[in-house]
């Protein structure tokens, strides 16, 4: 593992609202693409699933979990059924960027790799 200082964190502001007891729209306020952009958040079948690239680029990942998903699951304990909406704060670890303007996991946090590192190494 690389030392801390090659990590950068980033806080990603999103407001999540719950559109049914297993569906919840997230919109990220500063997004990866630097403008604000909505997506969807749904249980379906025996998981939680995002509209997002991200999560689609890991789809194949039972436990992969984008930052969309995690804001659902920081503001499901405070949201109930109101109509408003929940600003939730989700902070991921990136590697900094090296010398070509991309970092060495091609964008992955850090948890998501080392979620990645534990189940090959179970299996």
């Amino acid at each position: 593992m690389l030392p801390e200082a090659e990590y950068e964190e980033r806080k990603f502001t999103m407001v999540v609202y719950r559109i049914s007891e297993t569906e919840f729209s997230v919109l990220s306020l500063n997004s990866t693409f630097g403008k604000p952009k909505q997506y969807v958040v749904k249980w379906v079948g025996y998981k939680w699933i995002c509209s997002c690239p991200d999560y689609a680029k890991h789809s194949e990942e039972i436990d992969y979990a984008c930052k969309h998903i995690e804001a659902m699951f920081k503001a499901v304990k405070k949201i109930a059924w109101s109509r408003d909406g929940i600003e939730v704060e989700v902070v991921r670890k990136y590697r900094r960027f090296n010398g070509n303007g991309r970092n060495g996991r091609n964008g992955r946090s850090v948890e998501a790799e080392a979620v990645k590192q534990n189940v090959e190494m179970t299996a």
